[in-house]
């Protein structure tokens, strides 16, 4: 579990960074941290472990598995991943762009992490991590959407390359590369 939260916190940090050094990444001001580890952290942790379960069982729990039955790792990889991209279709902001990017950046490094350890703990704890850093900690939209409680007010302006554009860091050429 800590090397799936570590591994998470610095692929996000990468492409931040990567954002950062192009100036398209710029941080306005610190949150009251006060207010945010009272009560919106606890939330946004509880929300973010719950989605992470949800999200990993149902893709490499389930579906990953079902196909690596039937027709191996290597298709089960592809497959799942590829669903994985299609169901981010559906969120906020999202695009065909958006849509491949988690495929390749999350879909096969979340089933490559399943396939190295067969244990759900491993991509359940980078999956956490990987989408509370980049909306709590950086302070940028987590799969489309708004971060609910960052610590860092910031904002990613400049090419959608880079920056990913609405839908965030995720949808970066970094991200899918560092993923």
């Amino acid at each position: 579990m800590l090397v799936g939260l570590l591994l998470g916190l610095l692929l996000t940090s990468l492409s931040i960074l990567v954002a950062y050094l192009r100036n398209e990444y710029i941080i306005s001001s610190v949150s009251d941290l006060t207010n945010i580890f009272l009560r919106d952290l606890t939330i946004s942790i509880g929300f973010g472990i719950a989605t992470a379960v949800f999200e990993e069982v149902l893709f490499r729990g389930i579906l990953f598995r079902l196909i690596e039955e039937k027709m191996g790792s290597d298709v089960a990889l592809i497959i799942s991943a590829l669903f994985f991209g299609l169901v981010h279709l559906l969120n906020e902001n999202s695009s065909l762009l958006a849509g491949v990017a988690i495929s390749i950046e999350a879909g096969i490094l979340l089933a490559a992490a399943y396939i190295y350890t067969r244990n759900l703990w491993f991509p359940i704890a980078i999956h956490f991590a990987w989408n509370f850093s980049v909306g709590n900690l950086w302070g940028t939209e987590v799969s489309g959407g708004a971060p609910s409680t960052p610590i860092l007010i910031s904002k990613l302006e400049g090419s959608e390359w880079f920056t990913g554009g609405i839908f965030g860091i995720e949808a970066s050429v970094q991200a899918m590369i560092f993923g």
